[in-house]
């Protein structure tokens, strides 16, 4: 019993801090970015981008522990887990599933990277061009996210 105590904790907080990380990304897509983009007003009021900076610095902490976060609690749910032979082993169903799960991951991370720090944080500040790329990146991210949540229900379905 002890053992699914701890092992019910571990999923709890992989799951925890998969909503939090995708779960910032979609309510940044979806919501924010959205209603800063038809406040209509030309240019973006100072009071406007300061709060757009502000909460985009704090979600990139919270993405940040978010990842720490999964990266550990996922060591030890793969440990845990019968149908998993070791990172990118396709040789199993399960196996493709979390590896092409854990591709999508990576290229996330690169995405909020180049998003993040490549681009800059002041998003009022960016040219056309900029801000359309950065809006890119932000929708690819959101698929992607959306595509690895899909891909834990299903691994964990079969797993």
């Amino acid at each position: 019993m002890e053992n699914l105590v701890v092992f019910g904790v571990i999923k709890s907080l992989h799951d925890l801090f998969t909503a939090l990380w995708i779960g910032g990304i979609l309510t940044t897509a979806i919501s924010l970015m959205p209603a800063i983009r038809k406040s209509g007003v030309k240019p973006m009021p100072a009071a406007l981008g300061a709060l757009n900076e502000r909460y985009q610095r704090r979600l990139r902490i919270v993405a940040l522990v978010s990842i720490i976060g999964l990266w550990i609690t996922g060591i030890l749910l793969g440990r845990q887990a019968a149908g998993f032979t070791g990172m990118f082993q396709f040789t199993t169903p399960y196996g493709i599933l979390i590896s092409v799960k854990h591709l999508l991951i990576f290229v996330m991370v690169i995405v909020a990277v180049v998003r993040g720090f490549v681009l800059g944080g002041q998003f009022d500040t960016f040219s056309p061009s900029k801000k359309k790329l950065s809006a890119g990146l932000l929708m690819l991210n959101s698929v992607l996210g959306v595509t690895v949540i899909f891909l834990s229900g299903i691994s964990a379905a079969i797993g």
